[in-house]
């Protein structure tokens, strides 16, 4: 690779996460379709943070008009780069279009590429949508004997198992 190539990239890498600083300190200032435009700007650019901040911009119909397919485009994109959450995200907007089966694809795609809190979400669709509280408490327990969950899922995956095992007996009672 020749110096200019590899200045380039650097100029590239710098300015993008110049974008990135922009964006969160709009969004911050309450700002948001400017920080959107940011977001997207960098995301365009490559950038997966904002690649997954601009499908959450869409999804939510922050700053910009709610846009379910390019939630799902800027989602899958994230994912295919690397970004675990972002197949968690798109698992939970099958959920909430009421399409268990296919969110727990996602929510299992998601734990596959590292996002371990997603077994929260396998767990929950054991005990509501596809009753087997064997793969639900297997799945819980993952979550709580993980140190890559947030305290918020590690307390709610505690919380489920105390009441699955209230209604079987097991040893979470």
């Amino acid at each position: 690779m020749m110096r200019t190539e590899i200045r380039s990239k650097y100029s590239r890498k710098k300015n993008v996460e110049e974008l990135f600083i922009r964006a969160a300190k709009q969004e911050e200032d309450g700002k948001l379709r400017s920080a959107f435009r940011l977001y997207l700007a960098a995301a365009k650019a490559g950038d997966t943070s904002c690649q997954l901040n601009v499908g959450n911009f869409y999804d939510a119909g922050t700053g910009v008009r709610r846009n379910r397919s390019a939630a799902l485009y800027w989602y899958k994109r994230a994912y295919r780069r690397g970004v675990s959450c972002a197949a968690s995200n798109i698992g939970v907007m099958w959920r909430n279009e009421k399409k268990p089966k296919r969110a727990l694809e996602w929510f299992e795609k998601a734990v596959r590429s590292g996002d371990e809190e997603a077994n929260l979400e396998i767990a929950k669709h054991y005990v509501w949508n596809e009753p087997n509280t064997a793969k639900a408490i297997h799945h819980l327990e993952k979550v709580c004997q993980s140190n890559c969950v947030t305290e918020a899922g590690k307390e709610e995956a505690t919380k489920l198992l105390k009441q699955l095992s209230r209604r079987g007996g097991g040893r979470y009672g």
